[in-house]
């Protein structure tokens, strides 16, 4: 006679954890985030006497980062330019002297950093305007961006949860048919 009860909740909890560890786990699955870094632009450097171009294509919705650093041309001290980032039709309104918006704006001064998110893809200006000083600079540029992308993967904690049931599951079913039932008497 064995204890009918432990013994069948011991298999079931046997099924479910062997299901678990073997079909389940590809079908449970949770949501991951990858942050993808992308160089646009390693290391530029560039002399800048009025205005300077770079154009960039970047994608839509990314995270667009990176260094400058700006010195005089005849004695390489630490300087100053303004720096600009437009995107496309902003920058046809900004070379033609019409009212444009930018995305990126600032005065650097020799080392610095800047950041800015994109809202559209396409072509985005770099503009190094120099025009306010007598004399030409010298300019180190960096450009990089992270791209967020978001995948299913299967959840890494569905084989623990199968270990653990199979366990349960084996010790109770040699539990229910080891153990005796008790007898009763009347």
């Amino acid at each position: 006679m064995v204890l009918l009860k432990t013994t069948v909740t011991g298999v079931l909890l046997l099924v479910v954890g062997i299901l678990l560890l073997t079909v389940a786990s590809q079908y449970i699955t949770v949501e991951v985030q990858v942050v993808q870094r992308h160089d646009v632009e390693l290391h530029a450097e560039f002399l800048v006497g009025d205005v300077v171009d770079r154009p960039y294509s970047l994608p839509a919705g990314v995270s667009v980062f990176g260094t400058l650093d700006v010195t005089q041309a005849p004695t390489n001290s630490s300087s100053d330019v303004r720096f600009l980032v437009f995107d496309s039709t902003n920058y046809q309104s900004w070379a033609a002297g019409q009212q444009s918006s930018f995305t990126f704006s600032g005065d650097e001064q020799g080392s610095s950093n800047f950041t800015f998110n994109t809202n559209n893809s396409g072509v985005y200006h770099f503009v190094f305007d120099n025009r306010a000083s007598l004399f030409k600079k010298y300019v180190s540029l960096s450009v990089s961006y992270n791209e967020v992308s978001t995948s299913h993967q299967p959840d890494p904690r569905v084989p623990y949860v199968g270990w653990g049931l199979s366990a349960v599951g084996l010790i109770l079913l040699i539990f229910g048919l080891v153990r005796k039932p008790p007898i009763t008497w009347a």
